[in-house]
């Protein structure tokens, strides 16, 4: 039987929100969001350039909020915004020196509050529970085109039921009476 308290997006859902809110807890002395930070780390773990697109598929935010954050930390001197000669639609994001300096002291944070919430488990299991997680994360392709194909509805209200007839006395009259 389903129970939500047990559902796996419930669980998931409680363990982000918990760990999300202790790490901001940390960075909002650097005049930080969560998802600010999720831009940095990003952008420092790949290394180059990423286009607003691609941030948003890395950091699961869409690109209208995104697009306010960039600039956000644009004016803070942690990212520049350029526009590609080959593509002027396109915006590339890079860390400027103070934001990779930034993102490099917050990164070790993250993953020791990765290493407190894995507790006893070792390197391997929790390498097989990123592993699940990242295959989970895939399958919902499926409901996602599921979704979108009209699939998944919710079902409409039960319709009322009928009233029975009763008869009453020895008239043999009948009168509707509403089920219970």
């Amino acid at each position: 039987m389903y129970r939500f308290s047990n559902s796996l997006p419930y669980l998931l859902a409680r363990l982000g929100v918990r760990m999300g809110d202790l790490f901001v807890r940390v960075i909002r002395h650097e005049k930080l969001t969560l998802p600010m930070y999720r831009v940095l780390a990003a952008l420092s773990e790949q290394g180059h350039p990423l286009r607003l697109g691609e941030i948003a598929e890395l950091t699961s935010a869409d690109v209208s909020t995104l697009s306010r954050i960039v600039a956000d930390m644009s004016r803070a001197g942690l990212l520049t915004r350029d526009r590609p000669e080959n593509d002027q639609r396109s915006l590339q994001v890079a860390l400027t020196p103070k934001g990779a300096e930034l993102a490099a002291r917050l990164m070790p944070i993250a993953q020791y509050y990765e290493e407190v919430a894995t507790g006893a488990m070792s390197a391997k299991e929790a390498a097989e529970l990123k592993r699940v997680l990242v295959e989970l994360y895939g399958n919902l392709d499926r409901l996602e085109q599921e979704v979108e194909a009209g699939q998944i509805v919710v079902p409409s209200a039960a319709q009322p039921k009928e009233p029975r007839e009763k008869v009453e006395g020895n008239a043999g009259r009948r009168r509707k009476i509403p089920r219970k």
